[in-house]
Parts: structure tokens; C-alpha cells; sequence
């Protein structure tokens, strides 16, 4: 059927439920209690979940597109659980969270890793530099005619509709390759050292940073330098890395929480996201 979802929302590839996990519980009742931190102008300010980490139409498909599943539904599942999930994790103190809740959460990681901006920015740029060329007819023995005998660059409505396409389908994967990693959980008490979030919400530390390209991953996947990092709330953050660690669970020294945190300064444009004002920025 057509597209016929509104066109033009603020769509958030940061989801709210998300970021309410990095407010101080202490100013929660505030209009404005997340701490945004600009990467380019290197200034705080203070901001709510539902203000920041949208674009407008940013998974809207070509105007007229017939489709069968708009992205809404795609997240619509994990967007509903995920703050059910990690109120679970903080009342038991993290304690079974990978019987219980690891396939959820590399399932919910590469939602968001493959609706984040950088993900469209690649697919998008991928497909680019894809060549086409249009069937003009199809005669006896199923000849096929074209037109022309020199691939094309394909249309605007191509590249918008295949990026959105590629997005949908690499949530449907579930963990895929990240259950090729092993992971642990490394957690904070203090929310004056707390871990972020950011504008890209998985960071990727090694030879290969957040690339999505096919080959590249399947090469960071074999690097024993690979380590990712995802922040699930100011409380705790997702560890995967090619080799077992010693400890599934436990508490992060406040080196680890400093590195975290080093990961997500290290662009020069975007934002990070924070439960208090970080005076070491």
C-alpha cells in the first residue's frame, strides 16, 4: 500500500524511553534534566528526551512508495520494552541479565546502531555508488531489453527507498554477528561519575570504528583489538569483545567510566548526553 504515514515528524533515532535512563533521578521532575554536551562548540546546556536526537523525516520513504512495514513498527516492540527491561535490571542489581535479557539487548543494540544517523549516512553512500540500468522490454526466450549498455547511478527514489529498506532489514538480523562476541556488564553507583550516550550510541574501539560496511565487520569481528561499548543508562554499559572476560558482572573502576566517556569526545561533531554536568570535558 502507499506510504500514507504522516511526512515530515520529528523522528527520534534516539528514542525517549532511552534516554530517560541518563537523568539524575534527583532532577527528574524537571523540564530540562539531561546535560547536553555540543562536540563542536564544546558547550553544555540543558535539555529533555524529547528534544534532542531526532531529524524530521528521517525514515520517511519516497513520496507515493508502496511498502509493506513502515520503520514505526520495526521499533515500535523495543521501544516499549527496553525501559521495562532495564527497570528490571536496576531492581535486581544487574543480576541475571544474561539469562534473562542479553538476546534483547544485542537485539535492541542493533536497532539502534542501524537507525542511527551513521548507519543511514553509509547506506545511503553505498548506495550511491551502486550502477543500474532500466528493463525497457522482454521479448522471446525471455530476451531482455535495457536502456542503455552503460550503467547508470540510480534515482533520488531509489536511494532514499533501498537506504530505508537496508535500515528495516538489519534490525530483523536480531544480534547477528554481535553473538559472535562475548560480553559483559560493568556498572556505576554514582551518578557525578556516570556513564553517556551520545549521538552514535555504540561505539566501536579498535582498527575498524563504526564501520558498517560488510567486509570491514566481518574483519573487526576477527580483530582481538575490537571492543563495543553501548551505555544502556547513566548505571550501566554493554561490553563486547572477540575474547572472554574473566567477570560476566561487575562494578566499573572509575578508569573504565573515564575511557567510556573518552569514546564518545572523540568525534568533532555531534553531542553527548549526560546525567550531570562532566567538569573534565
Amino acid at each position: 500500500m502507499p506510504d500514507s504515514r504522516e511526512r515530515d515528524r520529528k523522528d527520534h533515532y534516539l528514542p525517549r524511553g532511552f534516554l530517560k535512563g541518563f537523568i539524575d533521578p534527583a532532577i527528574k521532575n524537571l523540564a530540562k534534566p539531561l546535560w547536553h554536551f555540543d562536540l563542536e562548540t564544546a558547550e553544555w546546556s540543558r535539555e529533555s528526551p524529547g528534544s534532542i536526537g531526532w531529524e524530521r523525516g528521517m525514515y520517511d520513504y519516497h513520496p507515493g512508495t508502496n511498502v509493506l512495514e513502515h520503520p514505526d513498527e520495526v521499533f515500535e516492540r523495543f521501544e516499549r520494552e527496553f525501559p521495562l527491561v532495564r527497570e528490571h535490571l536496576l531492581r535486581r542489581n544487574f543480576k541475571g541479565w544474561v539469562k534473562q535479557h542479553k538476546y534483547f539487548l544485542l537485539d535492541y543494540a542493533q536497532m539502534m546502531r542501524a537507525r542511527s544517523p551513521l548507519f543511514l549516512q553509509q547506506q545511503t553512500a553505498q548506495n550511491e555508488n551502486t550502477r543500474v540500468m532500466t528493463v525497457t522490454s522482454v521479448g522471446p526466450g525471455n530476451q531482455v531489453g535495457v536502456d542503455t549498455t552503460v550503467p547508470y547511478p540510480p534515482p533520488a527514489q531509489f536511494i532514499r527507498n533501498r537506504t530505508i529498506t537496508a535500515m528495516r532489514e538489519e534490525i530483523k538480523k536480531g544480534a547477528d554477528w554481535m553473538d559472535n562476541f562475548h560480553w559483559c556488564l560493568r556498572y556505576t553507583r554514582s551518578v557525578a561519575d556516570p556513564f553517556v550516550t551520545g549521538t552514535q550510541p555504540i561505539v566501536v574501539e579498535g582498527r575498524y570504528p563504526n564501520s558498517n560496511d560488510a567486509p570491514v565487520l566481518e574483519e573487526a569481528l576477527k580483530d582481538h583489538n575490537t571492543i563495543i561499548w553501548f551505555p544502556l543508562c547513566w548505571q550501566a554499559c554493554l561490553v563486547g569483545a572477540v575474547n572472554r572476560f574473566n567477570e560476566g558482572t561487575a562494578e566499573a573502576p572509575p578508569s573504565l567510566i573515564s575511557h567510556v566517556r573518552g569514546m564518545f569526545r572523540r568525534p568533532s561533531k555531534g553531542y553527548i548526553i549526560s546525567p550531570c554536568k562532566i567538569e573534565s570535558f
